[in-house]
């Protein structure tokens, strides 16, 4: 009697499972462009947790372009590259140092030029 019931727990378990997994939404990074640049005035006046900011860095933005070009910029701001040297760590709760944040701004601002174009409202 025990293993009819382990039995029938474990089988309808396994079977919430895989229709969990057959009609599941894959999850997804979908900010706005407006919280992105909240985020990004966030780290410059130091009220943006290290764990936000780095998730916006790891995390590629596929639903719009534009906001994963600022992303890559904001890459290149943190880590550098070939012609680029990485921003240094901030002194005081500072995730970035004043080069960094100056740096941070031209994106904020690009930003900003971005949201004001934006349109108010799509059609479909």
């Amino acid at each position: 009697m025990e293993f009819v019931v382990v039995f029938l727990i474990s089988f309808f378990v396994l079977i919430g499972v895989a229709l969990a997994f057959a009609f599941g939404k894959t999850p997804a990074y979908r900010p706005s462009r407006t919280d992105i640049l909240q985020l990004l005035g966030d780290v410059i006046n130091k009220n943006a947790s290290v764990e936000r900011w780095e998730l916006f860095l790891s995390l590629p933005i596929s639903n719009d372009p534009a906001l994963e070009n600022i992303r890559q910029r904001c890459l290149v701001i943190a880590f550098g590259d070939d012609q680029t040297p990485a921003a240094g760590e901030g002194i005081n709760g500072a995730i970035l140092d004043k080069r960094g944040q100056a740096r941070l701004r031209e994106v904020m601002m690009s930003l900003e030029t971005l949201i004001a174009e934006e349109p108010g409202s799509k059609w479909f």
